[in-house]
Protein backbone atom coordinates (compact mmCIF):
# COMPACT_ATOMS: atom_id res chain seq x y z
CA UNK A 1 0.00 0.00 0.00
CA UNK A 2 1.85 3.31 -0.96
CA UNK A 3 1.00 6.03 1.41
CA UNK A 4 2.02 10.09 1.19
CA UNK A 5 -0.90 10.44 -1.84
CA UNK A 6 -3.26 12.38 -3.28
CA UNK A 7 -6.29 10.16 -4.54
CA UNK A 8 -9.82 10.99 -4.78
CA UNK A 9 -12.14 8.71 -2.88
CA UNK A 10 -11.85 7.38 0.21
CA UNK A 11 -14.46 4.80 0.84
CA UNK A 12 -14.67 3.32 4.45
CA UNK A 13 -16.52 -0.30 4.43
CA UNK A 14 -15.93 -3.11 2.39
CA UNK A 15 -19.52 -4.67 2.57
CA UNK A 16 -22.10 -4.42 -0.07
CA UNK A 17 -22.58 -0.94 -0.57
CA UNK A 18 -18.50 0.13 -0.28
CA UNK A 19 -17.92 -2.86 -3.01
CA UNK A 20 -20.26 -1.87 -5.97
CA UNK A 21 -19.37 2.16 -5.03
CA UNK A 22 -15.71 1.10 -5.18
CA UNK A 23 -16.36 -1.04 -8.57
CA UNK A 24 -18.21 1.87 -9.85
CA UNK A 25 -15.26 4.57 -9.32
CA UNK A 26 -12.95 2.74 -10.67
CA UNK A 27 -14.56 2.02 -13.52
CA UNK A 28 -14.82 5.77 -14.11
CA UNK A 29 -11.19 6.17 -13.34
CA UNK A 30 -11.25 7.12 -10.34
CA UNK A 31 -8.75 6.85 -7.47
CA UNK A 32 -9.96 5.32 -5.09
CA UNK A 33 -8.47 3.62 -1.42
CA UNK A 34 -10.80 1.27 0.78
CA UNK A 35 -10.49 0.84 4.54
CA UNK A 36 -11.93 -1.69 5.86
CA UNK A 37 -11.18 -4.90 8.62
CA UNK A 38 -13.06 -7.95 8.94
CA UNK A 39 -16.12 -7.20 11.61
CA UNK A 40 -17.99 -9.75 13.47
CA UNK A 41 -22.04 -9.23 13.01
CA UNK A 42 -21.90 -7.70 9.76
CA UNK A 43 -24.80 -7.88 7.46
CA UNK A 44 -23.04 -9.97 5.00
CA UNK A 45 -23.26 -12.64 7.55
CA UNK A 46 -27.12 -13.11 7.37
CA UNK A 47 -27.66 -12.12 3.24
CA UNK A 48 -29.30 -14.52 1.74
CA UNK A 49 -28.56 -12.23 -1.67
CA UNK A 50 -32.36 -12.82 -3.14
CA UNK A 51 -32.94 -11.06 -6.46
CA UNK A 52 -36.61 -10.84 -6.07
CA UNK A 53 -38.77 -8.50 -8.18
CA UNK A 54 -42.29 -9.35 -5.77
CA UNK A 55 -43.43 -8.03 -2.18
CA UNK A 56 -45.01 -11.86 -1.22
CA UNK A 57 -47.12 -10.52 1.12
CA UNK A 58 -49.04 -7.83 -1.08
CA UNK A 59 -47.99 -9.16 -4.63
CA UNK A 60 -46.58 -5.75 -5.29
CA UNK A 61 -43.38 -5.13 -7.52
CA UNK A 62 -40.55 -4.79 -4.87
CA UNK A 63 -38.66 -2.15 -6.90
CA UNK A 64 -39.02 -0.14 -10.47
CA UNK A 65 -38.18 -2.60 -12.82
CA UNK A 66 -35.14 -1.07 -13.95
CA UNK A 67 -33.47 -1.88 -10.69
CA UNK A 68 -34.04 -5.44 -11.49
CA UNK A 69 -32.80 -4.84 -15.15
CA UNK A 70 -30.02 -2.91 -13.83
CA UNK A 71 -28.89 -5.66 -10.88
CA UNK A 72 -28.79 -8.51 -12.90
CA UNK A 73 -26.62 -6.65 -15.89
CA UNK A 74 -24.57 -5.18 -13.13
CA UNK A 75 -23.83 -8.51 -11.25
CA UNK A 76 -23.44 -10.69 -14.46
CA UNK A 77 -20.44 -8.05 -15.92
CA UNK A 78 -18.87 -8.11 -12.59
CA UNK A 79 -18.42 -12.16 -12.82
CA UNK A 80 -16.51 -11.38 -16.17
CA UNK A 81 -14.96 -9.13 -14.71
CA UNK A 82 -13.62 -10.48 -11.51
CA UNK A 83 -13.94 -14.12 -13.63
CA UNK A 84 -15.94 -15.43 -11.04
CA UNK A 85 -19.41 -17.03 -10.73
CA UNK A 86 -21.57 -15.96 -7.78
CA UNK A 87 -24.83 -14.46 -9.78
CA UNK A 88 -27.45 -17.17 -9.87
CA UNK A 89 -31.04 -16.82 -11.97
CA UNK A 90 -33.61 -19.02 -10.72
CA UNK A 91 -37.23 -18.75 -10.49
CA UNK A 92 -38.58 -17.89 -7.36
CA UNK A 93 -41.65 -20.47 -6.02
CA UNK A 94 -44.14 -18.97 -4.03
CA UNK A 95 -46.07 -21.32 -1.79
CA UNK A 96 -49.53 -19.90 -0.32
CA UNK A 97 -50.23 -19.98 3.36
CA UNK A 98 -54.41 -19.89 2.75
CA UNK A 99 -56.49 -19.53 -0.60
CA UNK A 100 -57.02 -15.96 0.52
CA UNK A 101 -53.38 -14.99 -0.36
CA UNK A 102 -53.83 -17.17 -3.37
CA UNK A 103 -57.13 -15.55 -4.64
CA UNK A 104 -54.99 -11.56 -3.83
CA UNK A 105 -52.33 -12.80 -6.35
CA UNK A 106 -54.54 -14.41 -8.57
CA UNK A 107 -56.31 -11.23 -9.05
CA UNK A 108 -52.93 -8.88 -8.92
CA UNK A 109 -52.39 -10.97 -12.04
CA UNK A 110 -55.29 -10.55 -14.15
CA UNK A 111 -55.81 -6.84 -13.06
CA UNK A 112 -53.02 -5.17 -11.83
CA UNK A 113 -50.17 -6.03 -14.17
CA UNK A 114 -48.23 -8.41 -12.42
CA UNK A 115 -48.30 -11.03 -14.78
CA UNK A 116 -45.18 -9.64 -15.63
CA UNK A 117 -43.40 -11.16 -12.92
CA UNK A 118 -46.00 -14.08 -12.38
CA UNK A 119 -44.79 -16.92 -14.70
CA UNK A 120 -47.53 -19.39 -13.86
CA UNK A 121 -49.66 -20.96 -11.12
CA UNK A 122 -49.60 -24.19 -10.13
CA UNK A 123 -52.30 -26.57 -8.29
CA UNK A 124 -51.82 -28.10 -5.21
CA UNK A 125 -49.80 -31.14 -4.95
CA UNK A 126 -47.63 -30.05 -7.71
CA UNK A 127 -44.64 -30.16 -4.98
CA UNK A 128 -44.91 -33.57 -3.22
CA UNK A 129 -41.55 -33.01 -0.96
CA UNK A 130 -43.15 -29.33 -0.55
CA UNK A 131 -46.32 -28.43 1.68
CA UNK A 132 -48.25 -26.31 -1.06
CA UNK A 133 -51.80 -27.45 0.25
CA UNK A 134 -52.94 -23.79 -1.02
CA UNK A 135 -51.07 -24.53 -4.20
CA UNK A 136 -48.30 -21.70 -5.33
CA UNK A 137 -47.33 -19.49 -8.30
CA UNK A 138 -43.54 -19.11 -9.86
CA UNK A 139 -41.84 -15.88 -9.64
CA UNK A 140 -39.62 -14.29 -12.56
CA UNK A 141 -36.87 -13.43 -13.19
CA UNK A 142 -35.28 -13.90 -10.01
CA UNK A 143 -32.18 -15.08 -8.36
CA UNK A 144 -29.22 -14.61 -5.65
CA UNK A 145 -26.29 -13.36 -4.84
CA UNK A 146 -23.48 -15.29 -3.30
CA UNK A 147 -22.60 -12.64 -1.51
CA UNK A 148 -19.44 -14.32 0.54
CA UNK A 149 -18.31 -15.27 -2.38
CA UNK A 150 -18.99 -11.83 -4.26
CA UNK A 151 -17.12 -9.72 -1.35
CA UNK A 152 -14.41 -11.96 -1.23
CA UNK A 153 -13.02 -12.28 -4.76
CA UNK A 154 -13.67 -8.22 -5.06
CA UNK A 155 -11.59 -7.96 -1.70
CA UNK A 156 -8.99 -10.20 -3.77
CA UNK A 157 -8.90 -7.69 -6.74
CA UNK A 158 -8.88 -4.50 -4.50
CA UNK A 159 -5.49 -6.00 -2.81
CA UNK A 160 -4.54 -7.13 -6.27
CA UNK A 161 -4.33 -3.43 -7.04
CA UNK A 162 -3.29 -1.97 -3.94
CA UNK A 163 -6.46 -0.32 -2.95
CA UNK A 164 -7.09 -1.69 0.54
CA UNK A 165 -6.20 -1.12 3.81
CA UNK A 166 -7.13 -3.51 6.18
CA UNK A 167 -7.68 -1.85 9.28
CA UNK A 168 -10.19 -0.61 11.29
CA UNK A 169 -10.76 3.65 10.55
CA UNK A 170 -9.84 5.93 13.36
CA UNK A 171 -11.97 9.13 13.93
CA UNK A 172 -9.49 10.53 15.58
CA UNK A 173 -6.96 10.40 12.68
CA UNK A 174 -9.31 12.03 10.34
CA UNK A 175 -9.37 15.72 9.08
CA UNK A 176 -12.34 16.95 8.10
CA UNK A 177 -11.19 19.96 6.72
CA UNK A 178 -8.85 18.51 4.87
CA UNK A 179 -10.34 15.02 4.00
CA UNK A 180 -7.08 13.35 4.93
CA UNK A 181 -6.19 10.20 6.86
CA UNK A 182 -2.59 9.73 7.95
CA UNK A 183 -1.03 9.80 5.31
CA UNK A 184 -4.05 9.76 2.43
CA UNK A 185 -5.70 12.72 1.04
CA UNK A 186 -8.51 12.52 -0.66
CA UNK A 187 -10.98 14.66 -2.42
CA UNK A 188 -13.84 13.23 -1.01
CA UNK A 189 -14.71 10.73 1.61
CA UNK A 190 -17.94 8.04 1.81
CA UNK A 191 -18.69 6.37 4.97
CA UNK A 192 -20.41 2.52 4.19
CA UNK A 193 -20.13 1.36 7.49
CA UNK A 194 -22.97 -0.54 7.81
CA UNK A 195 -25.42 -0.61 11.52
CA UNK A 196 -22.07 0.79 12.82
CA UNK A 197 -23.34 4.42 11.48
CA UNK A 198 -24.36 4.93 14.47
CA UNK A 199 -20.71 5.16 15.92
CA UNK A 200 -20.41 8.06 12.84
CA UNK A 201 -19.90 11.15 14.46
CA UNK A 202 -20.37 12.69 11.17
CA UNK A 203 -23.88 10.52 9.78
CA UNK A 204 -25.06 9.53 13.73
CA UNK A 205 -28.01 11.73 13.61
CA UNK A 206 -29.25 9.45 10.91
CA UNK A 207 -32.41 7.18 12.28
CA UNK A 208 -30.89 3.75 11.45
CA UNK A 209 -32.94 1.29 12.34
CA UNK A 210 -30.31 -2.14 12.50
CA UNK A 211 -32.19 -5.39 12.42
CA UNK A 212 -30.47 -8.40 13.95
CA UNK A 213 -30.74 -11.79 11.31
CA UNK A 214 -30.43 -15.09 11.76
CA UNK A 215 -29.87 -17.92 9.14
CA UNK A 216 -29.41 -21.87 8.64
CA UNK A 217 -27.39 -24.00 6.68
CA UNK A 218 -29.48 -27.00 6.21
CA UNK A 219 -28.38 -30.66 4.38
CA UNK A 220 -31.29 -32.28 2.83
CA UNK A 221 -30.10 -36.27 2.39
CA UNK A 222 -32.87 -37.04 -0.34
CA UNK A 223 -32.80 -33.83 -2.44
CA UNK A 224 -29.57 -33.14 -4.25
CA UNK A 225 -30.47 -29.68 -5.88
CA UNK A 226 -34.32 -27.89 -6.31
CA UNK A 227 -33.81 -25.23 -9.50
CA UNK A 228 -35.89 -22.48 -7.30
CA UNK A 229 -35.76 -20.49 -4.53
CA UNK A 230 -38.68 -21.51 -2.31
CA UNK A 231 -40.76 -18.80 -0.12
CA UNK A 232 -43.37 -19.29 2.58
CA UNK A 233 -42.93 -17.26 5.29
CA UNK A 234 -38.95 -17.92 5.10
CA UNK A 235 -36.78 -18.15 2.34
CA UNK A 236 -35.05 -21.74 1.30
CA UNK A 237 -31.97 -20.63 -1.07
CA UNK A 238 -30.51 -24.24 -2.90
CA UNK A 239 -26.58 -24.31 -2.45
CA UNK A 240 -25.97 -27.05 -4.44
CA UNK A 241 -24.77 -30.55 -3.12
CA UNK A 242 -27.76 -31.45 -0.77
CA UNK A 243 -26.89 -27.74 0.82
CA UNK A 244 -29.61 -25.32 1.32
CA UNK A 245 -29.53 -21.79 3.31
CA UNK A 246 -32.10 -20.92 5.55
CA UNK A 247 -33.80 -17.47 6.59
CA UNK A 248 -34.30 -15.31 7.95
CA UNK A 249 -35.27 -13.50 11.60
CA UNK A 250 -35.87 -9.69 12.34
CA UNK A 251 -34.62 -8.84 15.84
CA UNK A 252 -34.36 -5.32 16.87
CA UNK A 253 -33.45 -5.90 20.09
CA UNK A 254 -30.44 -7.83 20.35
CA UNK A 255 -27.51 -7.08 17.90
CA UNK A 256 -24.73 -9.28 18.96
CA UNK A 257 -23.58 -12.18 16.93
CA UNK A 258 -24.86 -14.43 19.06
CA UNK A 259 -27.57 -17.14 18.20
CA UNK A 260 -30.72 -16.87 20.03
CA UNK A 261 -33.32 -19.81 20.99
CA UNK A 262 -36.06 -18.11 19.35
CA UNK A 263 -34.55 -17.09 16.76
CA UNK A 264 -33.74 -20.53 16.23
CA UNK A 265 -36.49 -22.15 16.77
CA UNK A 266 -38.70 -19.89 14.46
CA UNK A 267 -36.66 -20.61 11.58
CA UNK A 268 -37.10 -24.86 12.57
CA UNK A 269 -40.98 -24.14 12.91
CA UNK A 270 -41.11 -22.09 9.61
CA UNK A 271 -39.30 -25.24 7.79
CA UNK A 272 -41.95 -27.35 9.44
CA UNK A 273 -44.71 -25.17 7.86
CA UNK A 274 -42.77 -26.24 4.00
CA UNK A 275 -41.28 -28.96 3.97
CA UNK A 276 -42.88 -32.50 3.55
CA UNK A 277 -41.68 -34.53 6.34
CA UNK A 278 -43.43 -37.38 4.73
CA UNK A 279 -40.62 -37.20 1.99
CA UNK A 280 -37.76 -35.11 3.31
CA UNK A 281 -35.80 -35.05 6.24
CA UNK A 282 -33.53 -32.47 6.83
CA UNK A 283 -29.97 -31.52 9.55
CA UNK A 284 -28.43 -28.61 10.45
CA UNK A 285 -25.55 -28.25 9.56
CA UNK A 286 -24.53 -24.35 11.15
CA UNK A 287 -26.40 -20.98 12.10
CA UNK A 288 -24.89 -17.86 12.08
CA UNK A 289 -26.45 -13.89 13.23
CA UNK A 290 -25.96 -10.51 11.57
CA UNK A 291 -26.71 -7.35 11.52
CA UNK A 292 -28.83 -5.46 8.93
CA UNK A 293 -28.33 -1.75 8.48
CA UNK A 294 -32.19 -0.97 8.39
CA UNK A 295 -34.12 2.43 8.22
CA UNK A 296 -37.55 3.23 9.40
CA UNK A 297 -39.12 4.88 6.20
CA UNK A 298 -37.24 2.08 4.29
CA UNK A 299 -35.38 4.22 2.01
CA UNK A 300 -31.77 4.24 1.59
CA UNK A 301 -29.22 6.66 3.50
CA UNK A 302 -27.34 8.08 0.54
CA UNK A 303 -25.70 11.40 0.50
CA UNK A 304 -23.69 14.08 1.67
CA UNK A 305 -23.35 15.79 4.72
CA UNK A 306 -24.97 18.74 5.38
CA UNK A 307 -22.15 21.07 6.57
CA UNK A 308 -19.08 18.75 5.45
CA UNK A 309 -19.64 18.41 1.46
CA UNK A 310 -16.68 16.09 0.72
CA UNK A 311 -18.12 13.73 3.33
CA UNK A 312 -20.95 11.08 2.37
CA UNK A 313 -22.69 8.37 2.98
CA UNK A 314 -23.90 5.05 1.24
CA UNK A 315 -25.85 2.89 3.72
CA UNK A 316 -28.88 1.63 4.92
CA UNK A 317 -30.07 -0.47 1.88
CA UNK A 318 -32.21 -2.99 4.03
CA UNK A 319 -33.43 -6.26 2.74
CA UNK A 320 -33.40 -5.84 -0.44
CA UNK A 321 -29.97 -4.80 -0.76
CA UNK A 322 -29.04 -6.86 -3.61
CA UNK A 323 -31.95 -5.89 -5.35
CA UNK A 324 -31.47 -2.31 -5.04
CA UNK A 325 -27.57 -1.73 -4.66
CA UNK A 326 -26.68 -1.59 -8.11
CA UNK A 327 -28.73 1.39 -9.26
CA UNK A 328 -28.53 3.25 -6.11
CA UNK A 329 -24.20 2.57 -6.54
CA UNK A 330 -24.57 3.21 -10.73
CA UNK A 331 -26.52 7.16 -9.60
CA UNK A 332 -24.43 8.18 -6.63
CA UNK A 333 -21.11 7.35 -7.98
CA UNK A 334 -22.05 9.79 -11.19
CA UNK A 335 -23.59 12.43 -9.06
CA UNK A 336 -20.04 12.22 -6.44
CA UNK A 337 -17.95 12.81 -9.78
CA UNK A 338 -20.42 15.54 -11.56
CA UNK A 339 -20.13 19.10 -11.71
CA UNK A 340 -23.43 20.05 -11.79
CA UNK A 341 -26.29 19.15 -8.78
CA UNK A 342 -27.47 15.89 -9.84
CA UNK A 343 -31.41 14.64 -9.39
CA UNK A 344 -31.73 11.24 -7.78
CA UNK A 345 -35.10 8.85 -8.69
CA UNK A 346 -34.95 8.16 -5.01
CA UNK A 347 -35.07 9.44 -1.48
CA UNK A 348 -31.45 11.26 -0.03
CA UNK A 349 -30.45 11.96 3.37
CA UNK A 350 -31.50 15.65 2.39
CA UNK A 351 -34.64 14.21 4.09
CA UNK A 352 -33.48 14.70 7.43
CA UNK A 353 -31.41 17.85 6.75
Amino acid sequence: MRQNKKIDFIIVGQGLAGTLLAHDLIEQDKSVIIIDTHLKASASRVAAGLINPISMKRCIPAMPTNYLTTAFDRYSYLEDKLNSRFLFKKPLLRLFDSFETKDLWVDKYENKQMNIFIDEFCKEGTFPKLKDEFSSAIVKPAGHLDLKVFLAVSREYFKDNNILLEEKFIFSEFNKKHISYKNLKADKIIFCDGFRIKENPFFDYLPIAPTKGELMLIKIPSVENIDKIISKGIYITPNGDYMYTVGATYNRDDLTENLTEDGQKFLKDKLDEVLNVEYVEYEIISSVAGVRPTVKDREPLIGMHKEFKNIGVFNGLGARGVLNAPHFSKEFSKSLISDSIYKFDFKTIDRFH
